[in-house]
């Protein structure tokens, strides 16, 4: 009985050992370098969601004070018009 659970042609228990040798290091790099993507992934997505409400653009913050009453029709116009040439001209 000892003869056929341990046969030179198919390995120990009809396991051949070669297939995890040739996978191993790569089940390895799976065990050590997975935890660390996910751990990656679900800190940007978590930061993502903070940056998306705070991003706005300065002709936003403009419109927005104009229409709580912050600025006045004539400074309103005057900016707008200096961020929209700015913006033409490729200025920041």
């Amino acid at each position: 009985m000892h003869e056929r659970a341990f046969s030179k042609e198919r390995g120990m228990y009809g396991f051949d050992h070669g297939v995890w040798m040739m996978g191993g290091w790569l089940m390895m790099l799976a065990v050590w370098l997975l935890p660390f993507v996910f751990l990656f992934i679900a800190i940007r997505i978590f930061f993502e969601k903070f940056k998306t409400g705070t991003d706005k653009s300065a002709l936003e913050i403009l419109e927005k004070a104009y229409a709580s009453g912050k600025i006045g029709r004539e400074e309103f116009l005057q900016k707008r018009d200096d961020l929209q040439a700015g913006s033409s001209k490729g200025l920041p």
